[in-house]
């Protein structure tokens, strides 16, 4: 994991996750598998089974994963495609805003989970990200418009959803659960960073026409970073939320 984008946060993921030998897990929303192939590698000698469920294929081409990994389409949005009791771990990574019926999605990683079961749900709580440079006002409407356009693929849109967390799980009932937050910072905006990849995600807003953000913006806003970067005010902050939860 030397070289692993997600090493600090995962660290702190993994610091609250305790697996059972022969752990049957499970990440919703696995998109390219990377935290499923980390969770394999960090605790390879509990995991006897580990499934990965994205609601498209289209992430799975060229993932290197062997067994006891596998690689499922479903629909995270409806009822889950599992039996009661399946699973010791359920984890999930930036998935429940997308997800209509966060309710229904609650319920049913209960009913999935053995008793005493742990689900660990990491969200960014997306409108409290942060850049820093000259023109505030614009890196504010660049960041905050991209935290509450929803794109095509998504069912729902809730970028609020890192707050929110530990209370639609709380209100269940279903569940013992703590939230914690893992804050990435970093000072340089460099090709591969937290910030640099997030600000090309940004460029759907004009590039797909949503009039939520111009071309003369994003440009604008592309050149406040880079000079924030090359007079050494950078900063990029985004939050993640960890809520750990024991089902009861």
């Amino acid at each position: 994991m030397k070289n692993f984008k997600y090493k600090t946060l995962f660290k702190a993921i993994s610091e609250q996750t305790d697996l059972p030998e022969n752990a049957v897990i499970a990440d919703l929303g696995c998109k390219d598998a990377t935290f499923l192939l980390a969770f394999q590698e960090v605790f390879s000698d509990k995991i006897k089974s580990a499934v990965g469920v994205d609601i498209t294929d289209k992430w799975f081409k060229n993932i290197k994963y062997k067994k006891p990994i596998k690689l499922k389409v479903m629909n995270c949005s409806k009822k889950l495609k599992f039996d009661d009791n399946t699973f010791d771990f359920v984890f999930t990574k930036d998935m429940f805003e997308c997800v209509t019926d966060k309710e229904l999605l609650v319920r049913e990683i209960h009913r999935i989970l053995k008793p005493g079961g742990i689900v660990v749900c990491v969200n960014c709580d997306w409108d409290s990200v942060i850049y820093n440079g000259e023109n505030k006002e614009l890196i504010t409407k660049a960041v905050h418009t991209y935290a509450v356009t929803k794109q095509p693929w998504m069912d729902d849109l809730d970028s609020w959803i890192g707050r929110r967390m530990y209370g639609i799980f709380n209100q269940s009932g279903l569940f013992e659960g703590s939230v914690s937050v893992h804050n990435v910072i970093e000072t340089e905006f460099t090709e591969g960073s937290f910030g640099y990849e997030m600000s090309k995600d940004i460029a759907w807003l004009y590039e797909e026409n949503t009039g939520a953000l111009s071309e003369a913006e994003y440009n604008d806003f592309i050149c406040n970073l880079k000079e924030a970067d090359e007079n050494g005010s950078y900063i990029f902050s985004k939050p993640y939320y960890i809520y750990r939860g024991m089902k009861r």
